[in-house]
């Protein structure tokens, strides 16, 4: 059984998430920004670790503690069963990987290909959107003026816990339509002055340059703020989501894997 800990503990995981400083959002819910919960195999003396975050689940530390892993079996399996669908899981190091499948051998476990790229500073990132839209940071005003699709609300909820807690830490663009969101880019978690960003444009805009010109906005935004570090992350058979990115300036820094399961 895994021992989950109260939030003034978390700090003691972060050396057992080293294998996973790519990924911002673990990193985010052990420095309280950001939603989630941590459990361990021992709140004394941890060894492995399993950070929830609403990015997905990250698992690190001994993938030879049996007593973890046979916890961390109970907590995917309750999920499941739970209805969790496309529920992904993150390894810290690949000898994790052994024991992808064991952990729901009732359910359908898939690797995904990923990608991981940062934002290079080698681009200056300058939007310009097509006729008839415009482009305005993701603030209060334009939430309560604006027709907003329910998946930013549910993002900044997710994400953030609150609209005020995005309003405080966060950051986004839109790309605006008359009264209408058509295309945005939010920021998915911050600390530590690094970022990671996300976007999102409605089927019947795209191909039009919004997806890009939403992204620009979004790192002139972090980078205005003082962030050092705009992470993305996408599938590897994503094309338009990584072209997008390289269009932005960003850089490919690694590429890795998840297991997705579904019942």
């Amino acid at each position: 059984m895994l021992v989950k800990l109260a939030l003034p503990d978390f700090a003691a995981v972060g050396p057992l998430v080293a294998g996973l400083s790519h990924q911002l959002s673990a990193n985010a819910v052990l420095a309280g920004q950001m939603p989630g919960d941590v459990f361990v195999d021992d709140a004394a003396r941890p060894t492995a670790a399993l950070v929830q975050s609403p990015e997905g689940w990250f698992v690190a530390g001994d993938p030879g503690n049996t007593r973890f892993v046979a916890g961390l079996r109970d907590r995917v399996t309750s999920a499941l069963d739970a209805g969790a669908r496309d529920f992904v899981l993150d390894f810290g190091a690949a000898a994790w990987a052994a024991h992808a499948h064991e952990l729901a051998p009732e359910s359908t476990c898939i690797t995904v290909a990923r990608r991981h790229y940062v934002f290079s500073g080698l681009k200056s990132p300058t939007a310009q959107p097509p006729a008839g839209y415009r482009l305005e940071p993701l603030t209060p005003t334009l939430l309560d003026r604006c027709q907003v699709p329910d998946h930013v609300h549910g993002w900044i909820s997710s994400n953030w816990g609150s609209v005020d807690a995005f309003v405080t830490r966060g950051f986004g663009a839109a790309a605006v339509r008359g009264s209408t969101v058509v295309s945005w880019s939010l920021a998915d978690c911050v600390t530590a002055g690094r970022a990671e960003i996300g976007i999102h444009t409605a089927p019947e805009h795209r191909r039009r340059g919004l997806a890009a010109a939403v992204a620009a906005t979004a790192v002139a935004l972090a980078l205005d703020r003082g962030l050092t570090d705009v992470g993305w992350h996408c599938n590897d058979d994503n094309v338009g989501s990584y072209r997008t990115a390289e269009t932005v300036g960003f850089a490919l820094e690694r590429r890795y894997q998840y297991f997705a399961y579904r019942p």
